[in-house]
């Protein structure tokens, strides 16, 4: 009897075994079961950058390809003064200054920014106060800013940018000593703000920088700097220090004074920097390239 007992226990015991194997086949046959996609809104606003506007001027004006002067995009609207909605591009990535999005009918405010900055995008909660920052670099930087309708029907836009800086290009034509492996430039007069609005320098006057390293690089050495005009005429102040390999010893420092700017408009320095340095003496020379302002001689 106890034998017969424990081959039936045994028997049940399988039994029970086969049904919860059975169940989690079938629980397992469920999971791996897809789930159909939901479609997709369609998208009703389709925003195409066609070119940038490197001048205001009618008889000057020319049109470029994006990725010649800009890396990276930003597509934002604006809906009663608050973001609503926002896009970032990098070249690399597909449809470079061509996006897609779908919104509620309505009337917007749509920012587009073309810009290099190599760390990254600025803040642009607010179009009035779009911050870039020494971190993330300044750049030659595009922008448009408009209202634009979206209705219930696809609509493509083609958009053009207007440049929204000014620059210095300052250009060292000797060789520098051994032990400099950068160089830092420190600019004042701009700002690294830009307002949307108006096209030029927010309400802030920063300090900028930037740093060179030249550990591999030969003379002649040509540098950018960028900035946002606040007014369509200015002055900016430049500290150029030459660094040891730790960036604060100091190999030599000059300063340049009162360098006139404009909107929009580039103005060059040229000269030797080590040799005759401490002749500040100023010339100037009328150029036609970037709409340069001034071309000054150090």
């Amino acid at each position: 009897m106890k034998n017969n007992k424990k081959i039936h226990n045994l028997t049940f015991v399988l039994l029970m075994l086969s049904v919860v194997v059975g169940i989690v086949s079938c629980e397992k046959a469920v999971f791996d079961e897809e789930k159909p996609e939901q479609p997709s809104q369609k998208a009703n606003l389709i925003l195409k950058v066609t070119g940038q506007q490197i001048s205001e001027d009618m008889q000057t004006r020319a049109m470029v390809d994006i990725t010649t002067y800009s890396t990276r995009f930003n597509f934002v609207l604006y809906k009663d003064g608050k973001k609503v909605e926002s896009r970032s591009q990098k070249k690399e990535d597909s449809g470079f200054g061509e996006v897609a999005l779908s919104l509620e009918p309505g009337t917007y405010k749509l920012l587009v920014l073309a810009h290099s900055s190599a760390g990254g995008n600025p803040t642009v909660s607010d179009p009035e106060n779009i911050q870039f920052t020494n971190t993330l670099g300044y750049s030659d930087t595009f922008y448009y800013y408009d209202d634009i309708t979206v209705t219930k029907e696809p609509k493509t836009h083609n958009i053009t940018l207007k440049r929204a800086v000014s620059k210095i290009t300052f250009v060292i034509n000797d060789s520098w000593p051994d032990s400099v492996a950068y160089f830092k430039f420190y600019y004042t007069g701009g700002s690294g703000v830009l307002n949307a609005v108006t096209g030029m320098g927010g309400n802030v006057k920063s300090k900028q920088e930037k740093m060179v390293e030249v550990v591999r690089a030969k003379a002649p050495m040509k540098t950018s700097l960028y900035t946002f005009l606040q007014q369509q005429t200015g002055t900016m102040q430049l500290k150029v220090t030459a660094l040891k390999a730790d960036k604060t010893t100091v190999v030599l420092e000059r300063t340049f004074s009162d360098i006139p700017m404009a909107y929009q408009k580039e103005t060059v320095l040229e000269g030797d920097f080590f040799n005759h340095y401490s002749d500040n003496s100023f010339s100037f020379m009328a150029e036609t390239n970037w709409d340069v302002l001034e071309k000054i001689a150090y």
